[in-house]
């Protein structure tokens, strides 16, 4: 079919609350190891600069910015892509971004997170994004969602119909939710039968714990790659071709019915 074989690591970072340099310099040991091992798609935890800050002001930058700046020149060095974040400049109030540089320090993908947490109050800081895209990682198609989103199929399914093969999800997922986390990342793999990674935080922040558990899932749902509660790296090497085997072996996405979906108001 001739789709690659990818080898994706997640950066399970402890984030140093407030502390942009200091998060950027040991994100960029822990991606630098991550290419020495192989990878070709590298990914960097939810506000990985900061932690999961409700002070957003003093940390907001443009996009492009200083921070993609940083991104695509690692991304440059390194040969990789690499998913990162940042808090995004806004009006009336910021955003909380990822987005996707390639092999060339290239700005591939912007996306702006669609469901700000209100049960945190972030919605209260944050304003949420209103669109979604797909860019491209060597002939596959890369969907970005972050945190929270993990509670909406809606977006997952969007990007599946818009040709999504894989789907990272920068988080700060508290461990106390835990069970949710991984259940869920394992749903939106097996209902959209594509890649889903969640990269998560460990250690705390002055309110939350966090247990690490970042997870590779294929597109059948099962784990190839899993986290615990400690600083690394979690990688595996993942066979597209295999995404499109198993979509021809068990057709589930052509017996949808979308407009039957669309009377019941779904």
């Amino acid at each position: 079919m001739g789709a690659p074989k990818l080898r994706i690591a997640l950066v399970q970072q402890a984030t140093v609350w407030h502390d942009p340099a200091a998060n950027r310099a040991r994100a960029a040991g822990f991606v630098e190891e991550a290419a020495r091992g192989g990878a070709r798609v590298v990914a960097l935890t939810e506000m990985f600069q900061t932690g999961f800050t409700m002070w957003p002001d003093p940390f907001a930058e443009t996009v492009p910015g200083p921070t993609t700046d940083w991104t695509s020149e690692l991304a440059r060095r390194l040969g990789i892509h690499l998913v990162a974040t940042v808090v995004e400049r806004g009006e009336p109030l910021p955003y909380n971004t990822a987005f996707h540089v390639g092999p060339q320090g290239d700005l591939r993908q912007v996306y702006r997170k669609i469901h700000p947490f209100s049960f945190g109050e972030e919605n209260r800081h944050y304003r949420g994004g209103d669109a979604l895209g797909v860019s491209d990682v060597d002939g596959v198609g890369l969907g970005l969602q972050i945190c929270y989103d993990l509670r909406f199929p809606e977006t997952f399914r969007a990007l599946a119909a818009a040709g999504a093969r894989l789907v990272l999800v920068p988080a700060n997922w508290p461990t106390r939710r835990a069970m949710h986390w991984s259940t869920l990342l394992a749903a939106r793999a097996i209902e959209n039968q594509f890649v889903v990674c969640g990269v998560n935080r460990v250690g705390r922040d002055p309110n939350v714990e966090y247990p690490g558990l970042s997870a590779i899932h294929d597109a059948r749902g099962e784990v190839l790659a899993y986290g615990q509660d400690h600083e690394g790296i979690v990688a595996a090497e993942v066979d597209f071709d295999e995404v499109e085997r198993w979509r021809e072996k068990f057709p589930a996405l052509a017996d949808r019915r979308p407009e039957v979906y669309a009377r019941l108001g779904a």
